[in-house]
């Protein structure tokens, strides 16, 4: 069990820096992102795809405990989707641009949902559970505002993502300094 909470803080920890990280560059940057055409958006995304994706592959497979199967069709999701970005960001025109979009959206919502309902599952078991709902909130609205304007998604991905990643990436390294808490407790019982 100690292992377990180890590579989950590990793991929660690392998708927090992450995403507190690309949501700082995509504020930061804003200027950059548009003058570029957008590449440097679409490699932050492959980049941050990829290594979120990895890091859910990795959790996933560690733990293999409730909806790990879920969880690891969720990394894969969002490892393809970083492959795919980073293979060919310019070439990422309008199919792409939507193809990414959505999958960004439906990993959005699947992982928001899966959040709220471990956040839900834990609320007897843990303090401040609500930090994993919170997130999980934030992403499956994430999810629907760009499934809900496919039209102005691009536009509403550079408004949105950085908050969103902001308040993700808080919660997860809040959420991975308890789970690394619950460790130091359970080592001590």
């Amino acid at each position: 069990m100690k292992s377990v909470l180890e590579q989950s803080s590990q793991a929660l920890i690392l998708r927090g820096v992450v995403a507190i990280i690309f949501a700082l560059l995509l504020i930061v940057l804003p200027v950059a992102t548009l003058t570029a055409g957008g590449l440097s958006v679409v490699l932050l995304f492959g980049i941050y795809a990829l290594v979120d994706g990895l890091s859910t592959i990795w959790g996933s497979v560690r733990k293999r405990e409730g909806h790990w199967i879920l969880m690891l069709l969720v990394g894969l999701v969002s490892v393809i989707a970083g492959l795919v970005v980073l293979a060919n960001p310019v070439a990422s025109g309008v199919l792409v641009s939507v193809l990414v979009i959505n999958i960004v959206a439906i990993r959005s919502i699947v992982g928001g949902v899966l959040e709220i309902i471990s956040a839900y599952r834990l609320r007897e078991e843990i303090d401040n559970e609500w930090l994993l709902g919170i997130s999980g909130f934030a992403s499956l609205a994430f999810g629907l505002i760009l499934l809900s304007r496919p039209g102005e998604a691009v536009a509403a991905l550079l408004l949105i993502l950085p908050f969103y990643l902001l308040v993700s990436g808080v919660m997860q390294i809040a959420l991975g300094l308890k789970v690394r808490s619950w460790q130091g407790d359970l080592a001590k019982a």
